[in-house]
């Protein structure tokens, strides 16, 4: 019966999320146009029409206030003649601080997560809809609007 509790006791730690309370994974995919270019590095001459995000939002563990984040994307380019994206892709990725900030341009009480990489120009800032879904934003704080391969909402990750 021991060894039958530790069996059990182990699977459940390997089935764990690799990822502390309080910590917010988001992903998603979005166009890559121009103004997501900057934010994430990607040089303006590379041949991009589509970006994969992974956005992983880390909170001060005594507190909960917004410490850290890490997002790490792919951006991948349309093989031609194929009509499919590009394997495996070209990986960037930003880490910095970030923080909660109240309004956007058509929303007061809209909540924003403002990411900062330290680097003014690539700043990203993203609405918060929902628990589970962020939007990106543009320099304007106005939604960013895709089409009917990507949009620019980042979903919860469970």
């Amino acid at each position: 019966m021991r060894s039958t509790l530790f069996i059990l006791a182990a699977v459940a730690c390997l089935s764990a999320r690799d990822v502390s309370p309080g910590t917010e994974v988001f992903a998603g995919s979005t166009l890559c146009g121009g103004i997501i270019r900057p934010l994430l590095n990607i040089p303006p001459e590379a041949d991009c029409a589509l970006v994969e995000w992974k956005l992983t939002l880390y909170r001060d563990p005594v507190t909960q206030k917004p410490s850290s984040y890490k997002l790490e994307a792919v951006h991948r380019f349309v093989v031609k003649a194929t009509n499919m994206y590009s394997k495996p892709g070209t990986a960037t990725s930003a880490e910095g601080k970030w923080i909660i900030i109240k309004g956007t341009k058509n929303d007061p009480e809209a909540i924003v997560y403002q990411l900062d990489p330290g680097i003014p120009q690539r700043q990203i800032s993203l609405y918060k809809f929902s628990p589970d879904h962020l939007h990106v934003l543009d320099k304007n704080g106005a939604l960013m609007i895709g089409d009917g391969s990507a949009s620019y909402t980042l979903n919860r990750i469970p």
